[in-house]
């Protein structure tokens, strides 16, 4: 008997501890969202006093500001543009440009990693934030990011000058003037909001070489689709629509869901929720072998349709070679003041000459003298032409002389790695410094339909890099690496 009652404490004892965790466990995740995008995170998001808290580099990245740490002090500072926020470990007092807040939660250090408070930091940043009760999330709103039709990056005396930026001539902010959609104060900056989707895709349904997709209504969906490679698959994402409740039922823990369907042109189809705010729904078909889309709008029949044929052998390969600024726009001027313009005509001859050797590849220049091109109608261009790659030259610049090297800028997702192999080309064809690959929105790039890449061949600005650039020699070697990069997206041997 005895037994048996000290069999039964044990087990209410051990019944008892676990409570607190299986409570715990019940709590679901908050979600972080920026521009309708999931972020992830090493620590999860935590709320403290209905604040919520998330780690640094949630931050540094997602709203694009630079963090520093003093560890004697126990200070981070934030600072974009002309904001700096000063923030104190488990204080909750604040600076922000030397003016006291308050915060409800203070800052602190879990796991290893300095959690903020998510929302004061975001809207002195011009961040708009909004929280979803019933999903969890958290919704961040990166005006910049909004002002799409805006040059890719503003000038600012203390950042580096960056191509794409508006002709000398042209209006443009100072550092005192903030840029597109930002506050001139500590305010959260407002956005328009977002038009709720009310079309509901219903089904999607796979026979032989065609995609049918069902909508709950006979809106105007204009889809948007590219193909990658590695493996072979076409994405498709649908705007201003959302998934049928049956369908978000069959999401995985990742958000994703496969439908059983399959034939000789179609591995698999997958769908997701790919963003929230706006609400997008993206389809990917894995395909066993590269395959050409013909894809229609859905207009008045309330489906889409996505038809599928084996790739065509096609001509010549086109390519777009775009030498930046020309004309009126100087581009950046070098520290013994020449011009950006006539370095990268010289580079984007260059490139285009050892391109025309190529029996498979046909190159187009956007300009091939001293002419001023629209960033509109260089898009444009490489757009008509059906290009296969664009490529846009560019060198950079910086208020100092010491900052140096070699970077490249991609923004749409089927030209991530394109960009990724140009930029190994280039820094091996220059020897310069390596300052990695990045995503922004230069209009070039993000106007082009095909695969598009800028390069920042070094700074005009540093003795070092400028002394190379100019050299025909330099000029000759990079070209070739370039070419050899272009050939290799093409899979040209």
């Amino acid at each position: 008997m005895m037994k048996v009652i000290t069999a039964w404490l044990t087990l209410l004892l051990v019944s008892l501890l676990m409570l607190p965790t299986l409570a715990l466990a019940a709590v679901p995740q908050i979600q972080l969202f920026m521009n309708g995008k999931p972020l992830l995170t090493e620590v999860a998001p935590q709320i403290v006093n209905n604040t919520t808290i998330v780690p640094v580099r949630v931050i540094a990245e997602s709203v694009g500001s630079k963090v520093t740490w003093d560890s004697k002090a126990k200070k981070v500072t934030v600072d974009k543009d002309s904001t700096s926020i000063q923030l104190f470990i488990d204080k909750t007092s604040a600076m922000v440009n030397n003016k006291s807040y308050t915060l409800e939660a203070a800052p602190s250090i879990i796991n290893g990693n300095t959690m903020l408070p998510l929302r004061f930091v975001s809207e002195q940043l011009g961040v708009k934030v909004t929280w979803d009760e019933i999903t969890k999330s958290v919704f961040l709103y990166n005006t910049i990011d909004a002002a799409s039709d805006q040059p890719a990056s503003i000038f600012r005396p203390e950042e580096t000058v960056k191509a794409g930026d508006p002709a000398a001539g042209d209006k443009k902010p100072t550092d005192q003037q903030p840029a597109p959609g930002q506050s001139t104060s500590a305010q959260p900056s407002v956005q328009p909001p977002v038009t709720p989707a009310t079309t509901i895709v219903q089904g999607i349904l796979l026979k032989g070489d065609t995609v049918s997709i069902k909508l709950s209504d006979k809106a105007t969906i204009k889809p948007n689709s590219f193909q990658l490679s590695g493996p072979e698959r076409i994405i498709v994402d649908l705007p201003n629509v959302k998934l049928d409740p049956l369908m978000a039922a069959k999401l995985n823990a990742q958000g994703e869901a496969a439908l059983p369907d399959k034939s000789d042109q179609v591995s698999q189809i997958r769908y997701s929720l790919f963003s929230k705010e706006p609400s997008i729904v993206r389809i990917v078909i894995d395909l066993p072998r590269k395959s050409d889309l013909k894809l229609t709008d859905a207009q008045q029949t309330g489906e889409i349709t996505l038809k599928l044929s084996p790739a065509t052998s096609k001509g010549k390969f086109k390519v777009v070679i775009d030498p930046g600024h020309g004309g009126k726009d100087t581009g950046a001027i070098s520290i013994t003041k020449r011009n950006e313009k006539d370095f990268v005509l010289s580079l984007g001859k260059k490139v285009v000459a050892l391109l025309q050797k190529e029996p498979m590849i046909e190159p187009i220049m956007t300009r091939s003298d001293d002419t001023f091109i629209e960033l509109a109608d260089r898009a444009a261009m490489a757009n008509e032409a059906g290009a296969d790659l664009f490529v846009s030259i560019h060198a950079n610049s910086a208020p100092g002389e010491t900052a140096r090297g070699a970077e490249t800028y991609y923004y749409t997702e089927q030209s991530q790695d394109f960009a990724a192999l140009m930029h190994k080309y280039l820094i091996d064809g220059t020897g310069f410094p390596d300052r990695k690959v990045k995503q922004d929105r230069f209009y070039v790039i993000k106007n082009t339909t095909m695969p598009s890449v800028l390069l920042e061949i070094g700074f005009l600005t540093n003795h070092i890099d400028e002394a190379a650039m100019y050299q025909d020699a330099f000029q000759n070697q990079v070209a070739a690496s370039l070419v050899a990069a272009i050939k290799k997206q093409l899979n040209i041997d």
